[in-house]
């Protein structure tokens, strides 16, 4: 009985001793492979996050091992459009074999980290796509009230547009009366030039 419940509590336990990495990829170098993601999945703008980096030696004879003590070996290079940052690799605590390095993640769109270094004596030099980072809002709920500063910043955009027709009807109008003027006087002139001098009896 009691070997049963060990055994049920291992089973148990085991999910929570392997983390999945549901969203990574997974990149071969040599006899090392590579698992590259997001720490935190879906990743959301203004989180803090960090790399979910996980390196496996893959020995000919079949057995895999964690590869631990590497984090000085790598350096990483976080990058989303023409902006990029370099990171130092930590390794995570209690995950033998995994490292991270913090960021909170301010744009949305795409991100790709740069790995360069070496393993024992193969060097790396890989760059992995991320999962795309998502806006807040996509996940927001309720939906958070506007401040009063952005309300005032959008009244103000709005009196401002409306002066501006305002001017421009304005201006519209003067120089149409201006025109329908101009053209009153030219009829006028032109009635009276036509009549021309009277003849004398």
């Amino acid at each position: 009985m009691l070997a049963f419940v060990l055994v049920i509590g291992l089973v148990t336990a085991l999910p929570l001793a392997v983390r999945p990495a549901s969203a990574h990829e997974h990149v071969t170098v040599g006899e090392y492979e590579l698992t590259v993601g997001w720490r935190d999945e879906p990743t959301v703008a203004g989180y803090l996050n960090g790399l979910d980096l996980g390196i496996q030696h893959r020995f000919s004879n079949g057995t895999t091992v964690w590869v631990v003590g590497v984090a000085g070996n790598l350096t990483a290079v976080l990058t989303t459009g023409p902006k990029s940052v370099s990171k130092a690799l930590e390794p995570q605590a209690d995950r033998d074999g995994w490292y991270t390095f913090d960021v909170i993640p301010t744009r949305v769109g795409t991100y790709t980290v740069r790995l360069q270094g070496t393993l024992g004596t193969t060097p790396v030099d890989v760059m992995v796509p991320l999962d795309d980072v998502s806006p807040a809002s996509d996940f927001a709920f309720p939906v958070a009230d506007q401040p009063a500063s952005d309300l005032q910043s959008r009244l103000d955009a709005a009196n401002a547009a409306i002066a501006g027709l305002q001017v421009q009807l304005t201006l519209a109008v003067a120089l149409a009366v201006l025109g329908i003027l101009m053209a009153a006087a030219g009829v006028m002139m032109g009635r009276r030039m036509s009549r021309g001098p009277r003849k004398e009896p």
